[in-house]
């Protein structure tokens, strides 16, 4: 009983682990052009079952066909990197385009032009929306050819020019969800980055009044004891030449001795200020531990350690907006080319040297990928070119890893007092 009641909860537990990763790749976009395809090829393949005149052989052909569409195009539409994904995912898309148009010729149905429409969709991902709009009319004339001319249908310039039609909807509904979906994210991040900006200038307001304060403390009542002491210590000096009578002997004395511990006083609250206006100035660090919390937690499907020992210290404002934006920076390249579930943010500093070490676990199909050719030497984008700027103007440097388990970004600055 025990052992049937094991082998059923891994049974279930198998079942719900396939359910969800079926639900991470499949999108309710992708589900729908399956369903599409579905609909399609059923209908086709039951109206040639019925012709009489169309052969088994030809009916097999169709169902292969059928089957080769959908291989491809689920192909051409994951996620994941392919080595070379630009030649790859070019042969695909013409494979896939080869297919429909091998549909064409051995399916006498013209709504078979249908899965055309479901590989137009496909192109604003790989290139550009006015490309498309240009070449569209040579997919939308192959359907005339071959249902025109092989087939000898009857009226397919008007069919030829309704599903041309259909094929721009298809373009212009996928190009503007790819915009909004990239506006959106843009606008997130802009969101993120002005949450860091916010707590860092709270904290840059914090440390300014701090060091204020400090210095009012330090020039104002640090001058003034320090006029004291060396008017009480004049004064001593002045008592001891003083000639008095055997009488005044013992108010002598006594007053020698007040302005002594009068002295001693001074000094002794003088190094209290000083202290007090050290302490001051040490808490005026930045803490940007509660930036990047601030930044991270908000970040969707991605798990984000931190590990910021309490000794950091980051008295520049400069430096720690850069920090920020490269910690921003190294965020969304994880988000969008390593596809990242877990970020590793770590700090350490040695003598005068700061060390931020940002680690992106790789996605399993990219380590995979990865296994047999690593290549360390990458092209930098756009964003990494501009965190090596920014590193640069603070006197920083910045080194950039790629392996077979994750992209790594070690920077590393100079401390700099605030003063």
């Amino acid at each position: 009983m025990e052992i049937g009641y094991m082998e059923s909860q891994i049974n279930n537990e198998s079942i719900a682990a396939f359910y969800r990763r079926l639900k991470a790749n499949i999108s309710i976009e992708r589900a729908s052009a399956i369903f599409t395809w579905l609909l399609v090829s059923a209908a086709s393949l039951y109206s040639m079952l019925m012709w009489t005149s169309i052969s088994n052989t030809q009916v097999a052909l169709a169902a292969v066909l059928f089957l080769s569409y959908l291989f491809f195009w689920l192909l051409l539409c994951r996620k994941t990197e392919y080595k070379n994904a630009t030649s790859v995912r070019l042969f695909l898309l013409v494979t896939t385009f080869i297919i429909v148009i091998a549909v064409y010729f051995v399916v006498p149905f013209v709504y078979t032009a249908i899965l055309m429409v479901v590989w137009s969709a496909i192109l604003p991902n790989f290139m550009k929306i006015k490309t498309a709009f240009i070449l569209s009319p040579i997919w939308s004339l192959t359907l005339y050819l071959v249902y025109g001319l092989y087939w000898d249908f009857v009226g397919m310039g008007v069919t030829a020019m309704l599903f041309w039609t259909f094929n721009l909807f298809a373009l212009v509904m996928v190009a503007s969800t790819i915009k909004a979906k990239e506006s959106r994210e843009k606008v997130e991040m802009i969101n993120l980055e002005l949450i860091s900006t916010q707590q860092l200038l709270g904290q840059a307001a914090e440390q300014a009044e701090r060091v204020r304060i400090a210095r009012n403390i330090h020039d104002l009542l640090g001058h003034h004891l320090t006029a004291l002491t060396i008017n009480l210590q004049v004064a001593g000096r002045q008592l001891e030449k003083l000639n008095v009578g055997l009488s005044d002997e013992s108010s002598k004395k006594a007053i020698k001795d007040s302005i002594e511990q009068c002295h001693s006083l001074s000094k002794l609250l003088l190094s209290d200020v000083r202290e007090a206006v050290s302490d001051i100035r040490m808490k005026s660090n930045l803490n940007i531990k509660q930036a990047i919390i601030a930044m991270t937690e908000r970040l969707p499907n991605i798990n984000v350690s931190l590990d910021y020992p309490g000794d950091i210290t980051i008295t520049d404002v400069n430096t720690a907006d850069v920090l920020t934006r490269c910690i921003q920076e190294s965020m969304t390249n994880a988000l969008k080319h390593s596809h990242a579930k877990n970020v590793h943010i770590a700090f350490l500093q040695t003598e005068g040297l700061l060390t931020l070490s940002i680690e992106a676990a790789l996605s399993k199909q990219q380590k995979k990928s990865k296994t047999t050719d690593i290549k360390p030497n990458f092209i930098l984008g756009n964003g990494l070119k501009g965190m090596q700027e920014r590193l640069k103007q603070i006197k920083g440097s910045v080194v950039f890893t790629l392996n077979n388990a994750a992209f790594i970004t070690d920077i590393k600055v100079p401390v700099l007092d605030h003063d």
